[in-house]
């Protein structure tokens, strides 16, 4: 097998041509924690020496490491001798991997890139980082032809009208230069705008009228342009009034002009000056519009990549919840169990997300049938785990530690949840009622927390009362109080959490409340169970209406 040193170039080399390459960093895990190269994993060379890994020897190795030699080609030696691979170890090693692309992600960036960030806050947005190097792109040119303009001018002998754009090039290179070292952004922006509206208006005064300066008063027209690029449409339109009126001034003033401005100009002259403020007028302008559009289609397409991938984290966290749903549903009560111990029934569960904090379950031991409806903590997946931790504890109450009462069910999961999430003064538990039937002896026991059972019995609706404290850390710690019932032929009973009556939503956009669904359970008892169920959901959902869902909703209606 082959061990050989190999330079940057061979490793770049290496990676595009070979699908089987495995890079191994064999440094300890604190240095690997600092800095590494992103397609190494880290295998510390004392795991290597004391055979703790295993390596494929139908792959090539490369190994990684501080400085490179030393530690790597000690590990490349290794690694040949008992695991018979090809293996090649990095010249320059970890660091000079990462000096090396360091030093190319600095190229990248141009001279004038790095102007162009100059002004730029840490916290600006993608949108403030373009205005900025934007206005940049717009006045540095500017500046610069208002100093050629002025030296032209004075070559010419025009002394006053070359002092105008002379002092306008040496105010906005003074202006760019503030803002680059203040990064104060809305004084650059005025400053820079208003001189380029003013400008042009007192250089075609100095020249004589429109005709003698060229109209050069078109060049103002930027500074509305600017404007709607800088600050946005609704303050634009005041600068386009500012260039309107500026052009309505020079109109006015353009007959009395030559009178107090003759300076002879020749036809040749104004007619150059014509093509210079054409193009140039015409360059700025596409300059501006070609670099903004440009750069907005970057960062359209880095947003459109960024929504792709968080759609796809959005998919995978969906799926993975999904999955966890179909977890959770292997925990409730399954069907047959229900079937087996009660004579009817219906469950009406509705989530309000894809997994649950609300839970139904049930189990049997002893002859005896067991049955809970319980609210965890939370919704979602915080309280879909609750509420598979809940279940987990009433399996072992009963299952395991041959607890039988309710009340003592209810107290045992109470001080496994304390103990084992509570510690840190969190109150996280779960309301709910928990049930014990015994068919022989025609007897249900049952703790409540929170959420006491109601009984229809002879179309009348019985209530009981609950504990007012949670199965879970709470202000009261007592015993959970058991209450046993005396169960008669057709005997309804129902066990609920607060989804229901909390359901925000009818005309003026209330709960649903305790009252009314009392109200409504004791109007449909006659019913069928399995017609009680669907009158149950068509109300919650016709008084929800276009109103999101407040809470996971259960109820049970059961016969025994």
């Amino acid at each position: 097998m082959e061990k050989k040193s190999i330079n940057l170039a061979e490793l770049n080399l290496l990676l595009k041509s070979s699908n089987d390459l495995l890079v191994i960093d064999v440094r300890s895990e604190e240095e690997y924690k600092g800095q590494h190269i992103p397609f190494a994993i880290n295998v510390p060379i004392e795991q290597i020496e004391a055979k703790k890994s295993s390596f494929d020897s139908r792959k090539t190795i490369v190994m990684v490491c501080g400085n490179g030699g030393g530690r790597s080609e000690r590990a490349a030696d290794f690694i040949r001798e008992n695991y018979i691979s090809n293996v090649f170890f990095l010249e320059t090693g970890t660091f000079g991997w990462i000096e090396n692309e360091n030093k190319i992600a600095i190229k990248k960036n141009s001279p004038i890139q790095k102007l162009l960030q100059k002004g730029q806050l840490p916290n600006d947005t993608d949108n403030e980082k373009l205005k900025k190097s934007t206005l940049l792109i717009m006045a540095f040119p500017f500046a610069f032809a208002g100093l050629v303009w002025g030296a032209l001018y004075f070559f010419s002998g025009l002394i006053l009208p070359g002092l105008i754009p002379f002092s306008y090039g040496i105010l906005s290179l003074i202006s760019i230069g503030a803002f680059l070292i203040s990064k104060k952004f809305n004084f650059f922006r005025f400053s820079q705008l208003f001189l380029i509206l003013l400008l042009p208006l007192f250089l075609q005064i100095s020249l004589g009228g429109f005709m003698q300066s060229s109209s050069i008063i078109l060049w103002a027209l930027i500074s509305p342009l600017g404007a709607l690029a800088f600050y946005g449409a609704k303050k634009s339109i005041y600068w386009f009034a500012a260039f309107v009126l500026a052009v309505i001034v020079a109109f006015l003033l353009n007959d009395y002009l030559p009178l107090y401005f003759n300076w002879h100009l020749s036809d040749k002259f104004i007619n150059r000056f014509f093509l210079m403020n054409v193009i140039g007028i015409s360059f700025i302008i596409y300059l501006l519009q070609y670099y903004f559009v440009r750069t907005q289609a970057k960062l359209k397409m880095s947003d459109e990549q960024k929504s792709l991938e968080i759609r796809e984290k959005n998919r995978e966290i969906t799926d993975s919840i999904n999955y966890a749903r179909r977890i959770q549903q292997t925990m409730l009560a399954n069907e047959d169990l229900l079937k087996n111990n009660l004579s009817d029934y219906f469950i009406l569960f509705k989530p309000k997300d894809i997994v649950s904090g609300d839970f139904y379950w049930a189990t049997s031991k002893n002859d005896n049938f067991y049955l809970a409806a319980c609210d965890s903590t939370g919704h979602g997946v915080p309280g879909a785990f609750m509420s598979l931790l809940n279940i987990s504890f009433l399996n072992e109450a009963i299952n395991e530690r041959n607890i039988f009462s309710p009340n003592e069910i209810c107290g045992y999961v109470r001080n496994k949840l304390i103990t084992s999430i509570s510690r840190d003064g969190g109150q996280d538990g779960m309301d709910g009622v928990v049930v014990s039937i015994d068919k022989e002896k025609k007897k249900l026991s049952f703790a409540a927390a929170h959420n006491a059972p109601i009984l229809i019995r002879n179309n009348e609706l019985i209530e009981f009362e609950a504990d007012k404290m949670p199965i879970g850390k709470g202000e009261r710690a007592e015993n959970f109080k058991q209450q046993v019932i005396d169960v008669e032929k057709d005997d309804l009973f129902y066990l609920y959490t607060d989804g229901y009556t909390d359901q925000f939503g009818g005309a003026k956009g209330k709960k649903f409340k305790y009252k009314q669904m009392k109200a409504l359970l004791q109007s449909i008892s006659n019913q069928s169970l399995s017609e009680q169920k669907k009158i149950l959901d068509a109300i919650i959902n016709n008084w929800k209406g276009d109103l999101e869902q407040t809470d996971d909703i259960l109820i049970i209606g059961f016969k025994i």
